[in-house]
């Protein structure tokens, strides 16, 4: 009886250890993630000081490094780790077209390049679940207008809202293909805007 009882205690530790090792496997804690989206950013204001005076009635411009009436259009692609399938931390690099958008005006545009780290948070959920996220790098704008090209700092802060569409990994073992829609306040270039993106996480 002793004897049997050692060997059905001997496959149970091995079973459970069996399937603990399987479970690890099915839902490890970090894992690669990639995102991309593209949107619109809205601007709803300047700050800080004109960067050279406005000697030339030609000067396309406020002053500041855009004008008031540029809005923007952006594509960001990232890259990162999935910790414990609720916290991504990541690089991106992203690009925006920026210009007069009533009515639009390509030939006043100005092309803006971003690269920056990406950290979001999203609570584990069934189907839908919130996430919350910052930005931080720097962005190079080439502006056409006489006051050049300028390098400034970048900081976002965003939310959003996360849908998980595979129903086969709905479970949350891995919970990370999902398409999902943001939206935050931007500052970059002298300039607040607010984006309005879609995107999909893979």
């Amino acid at each position: 009886m002793k004897n049997i009882k050692a060997v059905l205690l001997i496959v149970t530790v091995m079973a459970a250890s069996a399937a603990q090792a399987q479970y690890v496997q099915d839902k490890p804690n970090v894992e690669f993630m990639f995102k991309v989206e593209a949107g619109y950013l809205h601007n709803v204001g300047n700050y800080g000081q004109p960067t050279v005076e406005a000697t030339s009635p030609d000067i396309v411009g406020t002053g500041y490094n855009l004008n008031f009436r540029e809005e923007a259009m952006g594509l960001n692609a990232m890259a990162g780790i999935n910790i414990s399938q609720d916290f991504f931390l990541g690089g991106g690099v992203g690009y925006s077209l920026c210009a007069p958008m009533r009515p639009v005006s390509f030939d006043k545009s100005s092309n803006m390049i971003l690269a920056f780290v990406d950290m979001d948070f999203r609570p584990v959920g069934d189907t839908w679940a919130p996430m919350v996220g910052a930005r931080v790098g720097g962005s190079y704008l080439m502006n056409p207008n006489n006051y050049g090209n300028t390098f400034t700092p970048f900081a976002e802060v965003y939310g959003g809202l996360n849908w998980f569409y595979d129903h086969a990994l709905q479970q949350m073992d891995r919970n990370y293909h999902s398409l999902f829609v943001e939206t935050g306040v931007q500052l970059v270039q002298g300039t607040v805007f607010i984006p309005l993106r879609v995107g999909w996480r893979w």
